[in-house]
């Protein structure tokens, strides 16, 4: 199983790829942190689940994930954000796709594992 995490600031981004690696041995943790790179990453396959922020340059995590979309609407994709706007949030359940906070804390990231692992052991719905 391979988790691709996109993130625009290396330290969440490593932070969060660290936190998704605790999940198996066999799960593949893959961090970019340019959406461009990681839709290029996406399209080349081979990616389970997507954990994306939403504010970034270039490209927000919405448009990534409606990037997403156009190439497979059925890969798990998780909106991991500081943002707490519901019009966000809405958007993305929109698209299919999840939305977690990020929190100041661990318990961000502790909740963000607690899910991708769920969605890989197929209990995502």
């Amino acid at each position: 199983m391979t988790v691709l995490v996109v993130d625009d600031e290396p330290q969440i981004a490593s932070l969060a790829g660290a936190y998704l690696k605790r999940i198996d041995a066999d799960v593949e943790v893959v961090v970019e942190t340019d959406p461009r790179d990681a839709l290029a990453r996406f399209e080349a396959g081979d990616v389970d689940c997507v954990v994306s922020d939403y504010d970034m340059p270039v490209m927000d995590g919405l448009a990534l994930l409606r990037a997403v979309r156009e190439e497979d609407a059925t890969t798990p994709f998780v909106l991991f954000t500081g943002s707490d706007d519901t019009t966000v949030a809405g958007r993305a359940r929109d698209h299919g796709a999840e939305y977690l906070r990020k929190e100041g804390d661990a318990g961000g990231f502790d909740r963000l594992t607690a899910r991708v692992e769920a969605v890989l052991a197929g209990d995502g719905d």
